[in-house]
């Protein structure tokens, strides 16, 4: 038995270097000539390996920033020598600020009062920071509205010049699919943005479309758009069948004996056996992040290249059916999802439809840090 590339843990993600930088060729050829890419990297890359994406992808000169969540997300990609600007989607809170300007990190501006505080912080640091504008065009959940609100920020933005730079300005799209929503968030958007230049705020960066808009609607490119799912997948309801999966899943059997109708797995007799059946336990279970709703449907697994189904999971194992696999044996390979060693293939997509994922990144946002996270 060998370890999958020398780690310790359970199980491993790993993730296919070589799949991720063509995906992103993929994406940039479908993108109008001089858009920028915006890879998010948030919640751990959905889980992927925040740092080893950013490395990965960070030789690409059509980057334009990382962006990430928070401020602590940000503080360690720059500790780990990312060194591309790195975008703070979501609310900053005054105590996050000053590792914030200390990190050179792009601070997101989302409400009256954030710049005459962040110009304090910058001023007793002696460092400018840079800050984008968040346009609430129609999520209704953080940003300046454009008319009076935005005319109000204006007016700080101005009186802390000094000290604050508009590096952009951005929204969300609420509808990614819905054409006549996207279309109305994104004139709003614009309706921002000239708002902002009129008043002599200049937008180097506008953007608001993220991975499905971008697939469905690239006429709203702007100057850059954020790519997160996209990277890594494609869309599990829509796919358009030009983005590679980069990820696979894969652990060992630990225990395999042939059981008889009528045996219980798991506590409290979780499931019974309803036939003679060969049955495989795996050190993995939902302390690592198996959904137990795949475990409820029985949803496939490789094992020696053939699908057998999940039986029942307890916190640090689960059970498999493999009697359709011949001499299956202690130390033998099990993929959850993506490829096996052999080069078998089990989509996330299939897995994630069977839960009701719409986006499929589920499946690896879900994964515990106890799942080692290999890059090659």
């Amino acid at each position: 038995m060998n370890t999958t590339y020398g780690v310790l843990n359970n199980s491993s993600l790993i993730v296919d270097t070589d799949k991720l930088r063509e995906n992103v060729r993929t994406i940039l050829r479908s993108l109008p000539a001089g858009t920028k890419l915006i890879p998010v990297v948030k919640d751990d890359a959905y889980g992927m390996g925040m740092v080893g994406v950013a490395r990965t992808l960070s030789a690409f000169p059509e980057i334009g920033c990382f962006a990430v969540a928070n401020v602590s997300e940000g503080v360690t990609l720059r500790r780990e020598g990312i060194r591309q600007d790195i975008l703070i989607m979501g609310s900053t809170l005054p105590f996050q600020y000053a590792p914030a300007v200390e990190c050179d990190l792009t601070v997101t501006v989302s409400r009256l009062g954030m710049v005459p505080e962040l110009a304090e912080v910058c001023k007793a640091q002696s460092k400018p920071l840079n800050v984008q504008i968040k346009l609430e065009t129609g999520m209704h959940r953080i940003g300046v509205e454009p008319g009076e609100e935005l005319a109000a920020l204006i007016g700080e933005l101005k009186a802390a010049q000094e000290w604050v730079h508009v590096t952009g300005a951005f929204s969300h799209f609420a509808w990614p699919g819905n054409a006549e929503v996207c279309e109305a968030q994104y004139k709003k958007l614009l309706a921002g943005a000239e708002q902002l230049k009129a008043a002599g705020i200049p937008v180097p960066m506008c953007h608001i479309s993220a991975s499905e808009s971008s697939e469905l609607f690239p006429q709203y490119a702007l100057d850059a758009v954020r790519i997160g799912r996209r990277l890594y997948m494609d869309h599990p309801k829509k796919p358009l069948g030009n983005i590679q999966e980069v990820v696979s899943w894969r652990s060992y059997l630990t225990n395999v004996k042939q059981r008889r109708a009528g045996d219980s797995l798991a506590y409290f007799g979780k499931y019974v056996l309803d036939k003679d059946t060969v049955v495989a336990t795996v050190g993995v279970g939902y302390g690592d992040g198996l959904n137990e709703k795949l475990v409820a449907c029985h949803a496939p697994v490789l094992v020696g290249g053939k699908r057998c189904p999940l039986l029942a999971c307890c916190m640090d194992q689960c059970f498999v059916d493999v009697t359709g696999v011949e001499d299956a044996k202690v130390g033998d390979e099990i993929t959850f999802f993506g490829y096996d060693s052999d080069g078998n293939f089990l989509s996330s997509q299939e897995t994630a439809n069977l839960i009701g994922d719409d986006e499929g990144c589920g499946l690896t946002s879900a994964l515990m840090h106890r799942v080692a996270r290999v890059f090659h």
